[in-house]
């Protein structure tokens, strides 16, 4: 796995460009799409031949009713009250109005983009949809509930709609002092599910809010994306790949770095 020096944008460059020589025009999907600002670059680097965005655009209910943000009646100290964050989402995660606003922002957005698809509807609801359709993805970029149980259930679901050169990304999938604000699961889902399941990391970012990407074993797709690493510019170190869960991000003077100790 190399830990590289770039953004998720140019992960979606060296994909798209791994598609290409795969003589593929990639069939896209995003779980947690809010105003679908990432889905628009997704879309308009990789040149899907479809995308579909499935989120439920549902706020999340009062305590002590957050199961999907924290288990517990009363929120831990370490782990911040959602509302932290309403200047992000534009407004209170308890008020539907809130999600309502986010999901007519994506609508509006790629109104006049004919094979984009939203599904509105959870991503375990949307996954059993798409599965009887047949549905099948080149990239399923995994980015909604981020609680460990959450991300573990949307990677084993979709793995299944994955096609045979297709590759999973996610996001925020690294320990920070920040992420444990937002009692964050995905790194801990993430090297539970690569047990489970014959896939591998290829390459994730660095920073708070870390990008990965992973293949399956043995695939075409892994080892073209290996040689475009190995042929670009980018800065990167490689490590097992059995080191991903012990990532964690660490704070040296004006930068944020990854260590794996």
């Amino acid at each position: 796995m190399k830990v590289v020096n770039w953004t998720r944008n140019d992960f979606y460059k060296i994909l798209a460009a791994a598609f290409s020589s795969l003589g593929n025009q990639p069939r896209l999907a995003e779980l947690g799409v809010l105003r679908g600002e990432n889905a628009m670059v997704m879309y308009q680097t990789m040149q899907p031949s479809h995308m579909t965005l499935v989120d439920s655009w549902l706020a999340l209910p009062p305590l002590p009713q957050l199961g999907a943000y924290s288990p517990f009646e009363k929120l831990p100290n370490w782990v911040s009250d959602p509302d932290v964050f309403a200047d992000y989402f534009g407004g209170s995660m308890r008020e539907q109005d809130t999600f309502d606003a986010l999901y007519e922002i994506c609508r509006e957005r790629f109104k006049a983009i004919s094979n984009v698809r939203l599904l509105r509807e959870s991503t375990e609801i949307a996954f059993e949809t798409l599965k009887a359709e047949g549905a099948r993805f080149e990239c399923v970029y995994v980015d909604a509930n981020h609680q460990y149980e959450w991300v573990l259930r949307d990677l084993m679901l979709y793995q299944e709609l994955v096609s045979p050169d297709g590759c999973i990304m996610l996001n925020d999938c690294a320990f920070s002092n920040d992420g444990m604000r937002q009692n964050l699961g995905v790194l801990e889902a993430v090297a539970h599910f690569i047990k489970r399941a014959p896939f591998r990391p290829v390459a994730m970012t660095v920073g708070a809010f870390a990008d990965l990407i992973l293949v399956r074993q043995g695939s075409q797709l892994g080892n073209l994306c290996d040689q475009l690493f190995l042929a670009s510019d980018a800065n990167w170190v490689e490590v097992p790949d059995q080191l991903l869960g012990a990532a964690k991000v660490v704070t040296g003077g004006r930068r944020l770095n990854v260590s794996f100790i």
